[in-house]
């Protein structure tokens, strides 16, 4: 099979086009929807009584669903009961909400785009002060919470700066809770009364204009507050279609009706992007229970035939694989190699086939987790390393497509169709050649009230800056080779500011110097650390430690406990999330300077420069934590 690269459309300026598009942009208005509020329409239309959303509390019972039609009816009493509480049914509405992944997140989407508001997306790993700053910088007047200590947490952390009134509950709030938020000018209304209040004063619909904004997404991609990324229907829309065309849903759906069982945050774009075209599709979107230790149960009872992956969870899947054929031994392993170098070798010659004596053996164990369905596998939000891709290719034998993006670019870019290569597109440290930019109708508007920031984002001819560093292959399909700004971004998507940790545990008393270092391939953090020589000899005598044996391994991992635990203690202190701790670190004895290279002249790190000479001791810290 031949990779279908891009075409270089100018060569004095590198750009280069995808292959289907090359005279002009994709135009969305082909598939019948301008806007997500039409979409929705056109599938309630189509599909009315087929199941839209499935959901379950428990793994002992089955999945319940909310047809086509009756989601578009619970829309309108919700987006109805907003307009009884006082919202206007108007764009410049922001309304926000702050839960996980459920139905009732979904809900909130859908009926916020039947009356044009605009709907902002809160999450937990934003912390207090994230919180904070977004419901005070997207003026957001009403927010659904779907549990009590997210309701806590608005009231508690409500401030005289903000304009929210409304908190709709899911779930029903102590009298103390009410009272608390009553004196704060906040009311609490709970789902169920919310629901009444709708359905009891119904009210027409306003549907958005595509050039409306259609979602804020805010990203913690940085070391500063969070960015509200403006998102307009038709570029929202331009990215999901898009996305449909490259995986090819749509040959999907010729096959059979598409089941994705989700359990991506949909504040993010993956997940918010992956409910839009199984909709567009007529397809059935089922939600997990919210428990990583029940997903195993949902996937293998929901049984999708469209997986929406992140390598966080195929590098578990992996090394569970391999682990459990190394207990076997030798022979189990040898098995298992050649049967994955077999698998790929049809996959790549366009043979899905999962009924072969590799499947029967190995293949179809596994794949029975799953439901035994699987027909498209898309993994994305972080990079994904070549022997775990090559791995699910031989084990799911179906199409498997990686993708790159970014909130800015709502999708970005995704792996070729027949592209049967890994690694295409993942982080590679090699050479680069220029940073990556993307012009689409894809590319989002702007940052909510920060012209500064959206200038030094999208250019004068509208070219998005990704601040990704990539250089093209032999067939033209994109590496992501560095990073242009000094961010981390983890293997389960969470972006880490490595600067702002180091500030803070720099704080310790026994650090004189720290360099925070983050795998694309891993989940967590790691660090090296100058040590304070001061107070080393203080705590040595404190725990009536001869200096003299701080070199021997005992003391020294002694001592690096000590000090690790003092970075935990202040990370806490300072709200760092779990994500951004570090798991591990190493003592080194050879301070940063301006002479060695590794400090620039204002006493900055030169993180490429540390990175490149620490890369074995980084290599090693990760090896050993999952050891």
């Amino acid at each position: 099979m031949h990779s279908k690269g891009a075409v270089e459309i100018d060569s004095n300026e590198h750009i280069y086009a995808h292959p289907d598009y090359v005279e002009r942009l994709y135009d969305h208005r082909t598939c019948g929807a301008q806007t997500l509020y039409e979409v929705v329409e056109r599938a309630v239309q189509s599909y009315g009584d087929r199941p839209l959303f499935s959901y379950r509390d428990s793994s002992n019972k089955p999945f319940e669903s909310y047809a086509y039609k009756q989601v578009f009816d619970m829309t309108n009493d919700i987006g109805s009961a907003m307009v009884q509480i006082g919202l206007k049914k108007s764009n410049d509405t922001f309304i926000g909400i702050y839960g996980s992944a459920t139905v009732h997140y979904a809900l909130f989407l859908l009926s916020s785009w039947s009356f044009s508001l605009v709907p902002v997306g809160i999450y937990d790993t934003l912390g207090k002060d994230g919180v904070r700053f977004i419901v005070k910088h997207a003026e957001l007047q009403l927010i659904f919470a779907d549990d009590l200590e997210r309701v806590k947490n608005l009231v508690e952390w409500h401030s005289e700066e903000s304009v929210l009134k409304t908190i709709i509950s899911l779930l029903e709030p102590s009298s103390e809770l009410v009272q608390a938020a009553k004196l704060k000018g906040v009311q609490i209304i709970t789902f169920e009364k919310m629901m009444e209040m709708g359905g009891a004063h119904r009210t027409e619909r306003v549907p958005p204009k595509p050039t409306d904004i259609a979602v804020i997404m805010y990203t913690s991609g940085s070391t500063g507050e969070p960015k509200g990324c403006v998102i307009t229907h038709e570029s929202f829309m331009c990215a999901s279609m898009g996305i449909m065309l490259v995986v090819d849903l749509e040959g999907l759906v010729r096959e059979e009706i598409p089941r994705v069982l989700n359990f991506m945050p949909l504040a993010h774009m993956f997940g918010c992007g992956t409910l839009i075209t199984t909709i567009y599709l007529g397809g059935e979107f089922g939600f997990w229970q919210g428990s990583v230790d029940k997903l195993m149960d949902d996937f293998r009872d929901f049984k999708p035939n469209t997986i929406i992956m992140v390598p966080r969870l195929l590098n578990k899947l992996y090394d569970t694989v391999m682990s459990e054929a190394r207990r076997k031994g030798l022979s189990a392993i040898n098995n298992l190699k050649s049967a994955i170098q077999s698998k790929l070798a049809e996959v790549r010659q366009g043979n899905f086939s999962q009924d072969t004596t590799w499947d029967s053996q190995i293949f179809h164990q596994i794949r029975l987790i799953f439901g035994n369905k699987v027909k498209r596998v898309i993994s994305s939000s972080a990079p994904l390393s070549a022997e775990v891709a090559d791995f699910c290719r031989a084990m799911f034998s179906c199409m498997f497509i990686e993708g790159y993006g970014q909130t800015e670019c709502v999708a970005g870019c995704w792996q070729a169709m027949n592209d049967t290569q890994s690694g295409e597109t993942a982080y590679f440290a090699r050479d680069g050649v220029g940073e990556i930019c993307i012009r689409s109708k894809a590319v989002f508007s702007g940052y909510l009230k920060d012209e500064a920031k959206t200038r030094e984002t999208i250019d004068e001819e509208g070219w998005l800056h990704t601040g990704d560093i990539g250089r093209w292959t032999e067939n033209n399909t994109m590496r992501i080779i560095d990073r242009k700004k000094n961010i981390y971004k983890l293997s389960q998507g969470e972006y880490i500011a490595p600067e702002k940790i180091e500030g803070i545990y720099a704080r310790s008393q026994f650090i004189s110097q720290v360099f925070v270092y983050g795998d694309s391939f891993q989940n967590f953090p790691v660090a090296i650390v100058v040590l304070d020589d001061g107070f080393v000899k203080k705590w040595a005598a404190e725990n009536s430690i001869d200096a003299t044996l701080l070199a021997t391994p005992e003391i020294n991992d002694r001592l690096r406990q000590a000090v690790l635990k003092d970075m935990i203690e202040n990370g806490e202190k300072r709200d760092l999330m779990s994500f951004e701790q570090v798991k591990g670190i190493e003592l080194i004895t050879e301070p940063f300077t301006i002479e060695n290279g590794l400090m620039t002249p204002t006493f900055k790190a030169r993180r490429y420069a540390v990175e490149k000479q620490y890369k074995p001791i980084f290599d090693k810290l990760y090896k050993t934590m999952k050891a």
